[in-house]
């Protein structure tokens, strides 16, 4: 019966790790972590408008879980136009204009919740997710995503990997512009499908922590790319693991884990630059 019931939030969590876990090493070479964490907070208004237009029109549970992540999906687009133009404002940086976003995303969220109560679905689960009430759609949804994305890598991901590492190359220059639309519409995918798992404001701990866990560990894109899926779907179902009995926020858990594997990465610099430091002043002693 247990194991039943832990089937679809298993799965969903995996899948979701993985799928986070190889958006985000794009996201990480990019360096669109920060963008990527203001578009969590941009799908929380589009989720509930699509909740509230889909009871609206009188649709059932599955058809709300199905306008949540259209709407979320659909909420991000105005919001990275809007960050992009902040962005060519003279005085307004990148991360600033990411900032401004993420604000006005996660306070029309919550604007919008208060206006629209009682919803549907709880506010709650918008925020931090509850992945014990996960549903097989919601697990074919992720599924769906990450299968697009492997596609997309496979065909794709030595040029989209150029695209990062050298964007002025000529071989990566005259496509730039369809690189950054694919790494961006990827970051907004993974984030959306996230929702019902770990919620719009944890979803960035499954796309940042894999590739800041490994990034100064290996050697090689090719193990870099592999590695954050693997590692994300290890974080996820760890962090359910752990959940589960202790009777804790599944996306709460799963989020210190992440930032828990972030810092065991860091201990080997740490360890090594204090010997270093010690050599040091013990040949100038």
């Amino acid at each position: 019966m247990i194991a039943s019931l832990l089937l679809y939030p298993a799965l969903h969590v995996t899948i979701i790790g993985a799928l986070g876990g190889l958006v985000g090493a794009f996201a990480y070479l990019d360096r669109r972590i920060f963008f990527a964490e203001s578009v969590t907070h941009g799908t929380f208004p589009g989720a509930v408008l699509g909740v509230v237009i889909a009871a609206v029109l009188g649709f059932g549970h599955s058809g709300m879980s199905a306008a949540l992540y259209v709407g979320a999906f659909l909420g991000t687009i105005p919001l990275v136009a809007l960050m992009r133009w902040l962005a060519t404002i003279p005085g307004i940086s990148s991360q600033g204009a990411a900032g401004i976003v993420l604000t006005a995303g996660f306070a029309s969220g919550y604007f919008l919740a208060t206006w629209f109560k009682p919803l549907p679905l709880a506010v709650n689960s918008f925020l931090t997710g509850s992945v014990m009430t996960v549903s097989p759609a919601d697990v074919a949804w992720a599924g769906a995503v990450f299968a697009v994305a492997l596609l997309v890598v496979m065909m794709g991901g030595r040029h989209l990997i150029a695209h990062c590492f050298d964007p002025a190359n000529p071989a990566a220059a005259s496509r730039a512009g369809r690189h950054e639309l694919v790494i961006l519409g990827l970051i907004l995918a993974s984030v959306t499908v996230a929702i019902p798992a770990v919620g719009t404001i944890l979803s960035i701990a499954l796309i940042a922590a894999p590739a800041a866990a490994l990034a100064p560990l290996v050697r090689s894109s090719r193990a870099f790319l592999v590695g954050c899926p693997l590692l994300g779907a290890l974080l996820g179902i760890v962090g359910l693991a752990i959940a589960v009995p202790a009777r804790l926020s599944a996306g709460g858990t799963i989020a210190l884990l992440c930032a828990a594997c972030v810092l065991a990465s860091r201990v080997p610099q740490w360890v090594a630059g204090t010997r270093r430091t010690r050599r040091a002043r013990a040949g100038n002693q």
